[in-house]
């Protein structure tokens, strides 16, 4: 009978162990604040007038009533990011008195569109090691997997630096610091401009919530780009029939070219 009675107050314990675990995660996560985000439009349509547009990231702040109050101000990240591409950094050398490319960086892990806007300065956010697992902020893309944010020259590379100025040259990488303004203690709001060479396609709106230098909670909406009327069609023909795109262009060329010729014909 012991053997029996130690073999039920062992299952008993380790029982009460599994549903204290259990319980304890639940807890944990009930409590924990969370982002309810979205956008003021999710798709943006480009035609021939197209100059760049605005978007309106706005939510709220939920947290469980029993969330134990903390003295730390929240912090928010929106990102705005578009796909992966491969970036070309190109170094050039006067040779014989002619300037040439002479070396190159390529960059397969660069976004073709990145746009961030925080409550304030991402320095007093959170690490720069936690910046550069999440990429927030252009001075953390394009960077090698073996990064060490302690080294102070980690982050400088002649030609990532070359990279990153062009893309914030055309308008394509953007920081906007301390522009997430709060209309209330959870309430929030934050603009975003997309320019007008911004690509067709599906773009990543996250909103990242911090607090104290820890990451809390993420929010990802989905942004479209799209062509719209008579740039759609077109774009749509190019794109899934090249033969009579190329047709549909020279027949074109060859119809204005002769009315040109009856116009302009000398009697």
């Amino acid at each position: 009978m012991i053997p029996s009675r130690l073999s039920r107050t062992i299952f008993g314990a380790r029982l009460l162990l599994w549903l204290g675990v259990c319980m304890g995660g639940t807890i944990h996560a009930a409590h924990s604040e969370r982002i309810v985000a979205d956008l003021s439009e999710r798709v943006i349509k480009i035609s021939s007038n197209f100059t760049g547009s605005d978007i309106v990231i706005f939510g709220t702040i939920e947290r469980d009533r029993a969330t134990v109050s903390r003295g730390e101000p929240y912090d928010l990240v929106v990102v705005v990011r578009g796909w992966d591409q491969t970036l070309v950094s190109r170094r050039k050398e006067r040779t014989f008195g002619i300037w040439i490319n002479q070396d190159r960086r390529l960059y397969s892990n660069a976004p073709n569109f990145y746009a961030m806007s925080t409550t304030r300065k991402l320095v007093d956010i959170a690490h720069p090691s936690l910046l550069a697992k999440l990429q927030i902020g252009t001075r953390y893309l394009l960077l090698p997997p073996t990064f060490n944010p302690q080294d102070r020259f980690a982050t400088y590379d002649p030609f990532r630096v070359a990279a990153l100025r062009q893309m914030r040259e055309k308008g394509l990488y953007t920081d906007d610091p301390s522009s997430v303004t709060f209309l209330s203690k959870s309430l929030f709001r934050s603009t975003i401009p997309i320019p007008s060479n911004v690509e067709v396609g599906e773009y990543e709106v996250t909103v990242h919530l911090l607090r104290g230098g820890a990451l809390l909670h993420s929010s990802t909406q989905k942004l479209h780009v799209a062509k719209t009327g008579f740039e759609q069609h077109a774009f749509t023909l190019a794109r899934d029939h090249e033969f009579f795109y190329g047709l549909t262009c020279v027949l074109i060329a060859l119809f204005t070219g002769w009315l040109t010729g009856v116009v302009f014909r000398k009697n």
